[in-house]
């Protein structure tokens, strides 16, 4: 059977960090080790991971200094090199996993050097949440531009290691699978393992969400004409700001 380490990153996440936490502990079947990564927290993130790690093996590793340009790659990095067992499993600290994630995504890495599983928007949260949440059911019917996301995601360790582990680049979960296909291994984008992210969206947060996700085509050498296209099929029109904005 293979075990995994969980490695959450988080920043300032006190409103969600317990319900993500609870779904971890939560699994059918258990982590052999959960990580949390607090990047320069001045909440209540740590205090609340404290209270519920500890009936669990468990590390807490707080960084209070950025060395790299993306803090998301250099806390990952960090993660990965003090996780054990067969496989790194990626959890966002806004998002829960369902009970049977890892009883799902585990053996799978015996074919797979990454299992991702499908993101939904938890509509609950705010009215702009169930807009959200009702625009991703239209991959259902068009599936362009839908991509493995980097926030809940069993990667196998003997893989990670063949390509270094992660670099210091914003688009690190796309920068990781080209890296791993490049290197023979194939990754999945498993659409029957749906985790919710439960981050209240503003008009604010969507917008600097696309533009992000503009910045990261950029980088990954995706060209103008379909990152064009992406923006009014997808209707994302922020993502194109985000790819021209230096």
């Amino acid at each position: 059977m293979n075990s995994a380490t969980v490695l959450v990153c988080a920043h300032n996440e006190e409103d969600y960090i317990t319900n993500c936490l609870e779904s971890i502990l939560s699994q059918e079947l258990p982590a052999g080790l959960i990580i949390l990564i607090a990047d320069r927290c001045t909440d209540r993130t740590v205090d609340l991971a404290k209270q519920q790690l500890s009936r669990s093996r468990s590390l807490i590793l707080q960084k209070d200094h950025l060395n790299w340009r993306n803090s998301i790659s250099e806390n990952l990095q960090l993660g990965f090199s003090s996780a054990t067992g067969d496989a790194l499993v990626i959890v966002d600290a806004d998002m829960t996993i369902p009970p049977d994630f890892l009883t799902i995504t585990l053996p799978q890495i015996e074919r797979f050097a990454v299992v991702s599983a499908t993101v939904r928007t938890d509509s609950s949260r705010s009215i702009l949440n169930r807009f959200v949440s009702l625009w991703e059911l239209t991959y259902s019917f068009s599936p362009l531009g839908e991509q493995p996301r980097g926030g809940a995601r069993t990667i196998s360790m003997r893989a990670l290691k063949v390509v270094g582990g992660f670099r210091d680049v914003y688009a690190w979960e796309t920068d990781l699978d080209q890296r791993l296909r490049r290197a023979g291994f194939k990754v999945k984008l498993d659409q029957g393992v749906v985790v919710l992210h439960r981050r209240r969206m503003t008009l604010a947060r969507s917008i600097a969400y696309q533009k992000q996700a503009g910045r990261a085509r950029r980088e990954l050498g995706i060209s103008p004409v379909r990152t064009l296209l992406h923006s009014i099929i997808r209707i994302r029109p922020f993502v194109l700001v985000g790819y021209l904005t230096k």
